[in-house]
């Protein structure tokens, strides 16, 4: 069925750009999504096959294309960038991820500055912006501002001596750049071919590219961004819904598409709540761990989104969010939201376990409280009786199904206390992350571990949760 259904994809795109007018301008071009090994990304739909400089298998993902790695990693396209007319010709790729930052990298290119009829499609940064370069058939290049970071088609097209024509993910427009003879190299992809060397190698991921004629960007665009949306569909059959609907709500956050194995931890993690009865708890879910970006990491799984105080994108990588011992995230999930009798309130420690007074998640009271911490970890359930436990790592919570008695866990094992809940005296606040609420809406007890979720809601089994999260968490750190 799969592979069916790759097919059909590629048959879709072939047939449509036919109908377009656009299938004779791409005379090099590869799909390098899509397939279950590298042999299957580099065999070109069209023209010459790339010759591979240190590709392996391991850096292709399915669903969104070839990784680079900044260093070492390109294509040489076999394709002269003289093969096509001075005045007629196009270069594009397909970014999923872009570049991380590295200073001028390259997508695609032959020459470099100052060389006659280069032919380059880059991005740069600098401490003011991050900036896409195209540089066509000329020594000089031209930037577009604050658009290295595009997802999507990057690519340029010239059809006439005096100008060319540029798309970069939702930019559009043309240049004034008058031609010069093209430079004799051969494209490289992931690098600019300087001298038969590469250079500026980049760490983008990239999905498609095609050198050729000149051609339509728009229709190009429109054809190539269906067949990447179906090739990233074919991963996803049999996907949760709920699942699908927030990965799609991170990527437009993260301002990328993740990876095949990112989503099926996300999708796996979904369907096993649901199948043990605890997605409905959950009111209040973020995954601080498994999105590229803090952005990415702060859309809820459920619920509200958190309000952040003090993180920067610094503070985060895939595997969780550190915190400072000042910086906190406001659920948005207010103590009384949840019954008395029926709560919970959890979170994944994944390094730090802290010190006693350092709190993960957790609004306090005078007279009641729901609080955990990451170190000596209190354990209370609307009361101001707790329970000290050693510092853990994993999950940690409290739980309460009944007004006679709670649950609370901690890395090796859960526990039952029989106190009897009181009714929340601040019932204005709502839950933290990273520290704790108070009466007066002040923050105290900050945590600076490291988190990789939480949850709030109504009572749970919170040994089922901890399977689950840990089960997400491991899959996140061997895919990222």
């Amino acid at each position: 069925m799969t592979l069916k259904a790759r097919i059909t994809a590629i048959d879709r795109f072939i047939k449509g750009c036919k109908e377009d007018g656009i299938y004779d301008d791409l005379n090099a071009c590869c799909v390098m999504a899509g397939w279950d090994s590298l042999a299957g990304a580099l065999t070109p739909l069209k023209g010459a096959a790339p010759t591979n400089a240190n590709f392996l298998d391991a850096d292709l993902d399915r669903g969104i294309g070839l990784k680079g790695d900044g260093s070492s990693k390109y294509l040489d396209s076999n394709r002269n960038n003289n093969a096509d007319g001075q005045n007629d010709n196009h270069n594009a790729v397909w970014v999923s991820n872009a570049d991380s930052g590295s200073t001028g990298a390259m997508y695609l290119g032959a020459g470099g500055p100052g060389i006659a009829g280069s032919t380059n499609i880059g991005s740069t940064t600098d401490l003011a912006s991050a900036d896409t370069i195209f540089r066509s058939r000329s020594s000089s290049s031209d930037i577009l501002s604050e658009s290295a970071s595009s997802t999507g088609l990057l690519a340029l097209s010239r059809s006439e001596s005096v100008a060319f024509a540029y798309k970069s993910g939702d930019l559009s427009g043309s240049k004034t750049r008058t031609s010069e003879t093209p430079v004799n190299a051969n494209c490289f992809v992931f690098s600019r071919n300087i001298s038969g060397s590469a250079a500026l190698i980049t760490d983008a991921t990239l999905s498609f590219y095609s050198i050729g004629s000149a051609t339509n960007l728009a229709l190009l665009d429109a054809r190539v961004s269906t067949l990447m949306a179906d090739l990233r569909a074919i991963e996803e059959v049999g996907f949760d819904r709920d699942a699908i609907a927030y990965i799609r709500a991170v990527e437009e956050a993260d301002g990328a598409y993740l990876e095949t194995d990112v989503k099926v931890a996300v999708n796996n993690l979904v369907s096993g709540l649901k199948a043990d009865g605890l997605w409905d708890a959950m009111a209040s879910t973020c995954l601080l761990s498994g999105p590229r970006t803090l952005a990415g990491a702060l859309v809820p799984l459920k619920g509200d989104a958190p309000t952040a105080y003090g993180f920067v994108d610094g503070d985060y990588d895939r595997e969780g969010l550190t915190g400072d011992g000042t910086s906190y995230l406001d659920s948005n999930r207010a103590v009384d939201a949840d019954e008395d009798s029926s709560h919970h309130i959890s979170a994944f420690v994944e390094t730090g376990s802290g010190v006693l007074g350092q709190y993960a998640i957790g609004a306090m009271s005078t007279s009641s409280t729901y609080t955990i911490a990451g170190g000596g970890m209190y354990s209370r359930s609307n009361t101001s009786n707790a329970g000290l436990t050693s510092a853990t790592l994993g999950i940690v919570g409290v739980s309460r199904s009944s007004l006679d008695n709670f649950s609370w866990k901690r890395s090796g094992g859960a526990t039952q206390t029989s106190v009897t809940a009181a009714t929340p005296a601040s019932i204005s606040v709502s839950h933290l992350v990273f520290a704790y609420n108070t009466d007066t809406e002040t923050p105290a007890g900050f945590a600076t571990s490291t988190l990789a979720f939480y949850s709030i809601g109504s009572s749970l089994d919170l040994a089922k949760l901890d399977s689950h999260v840990s089960a997400y968490v491991t899959a996140i750190g061997a895919a990222v």
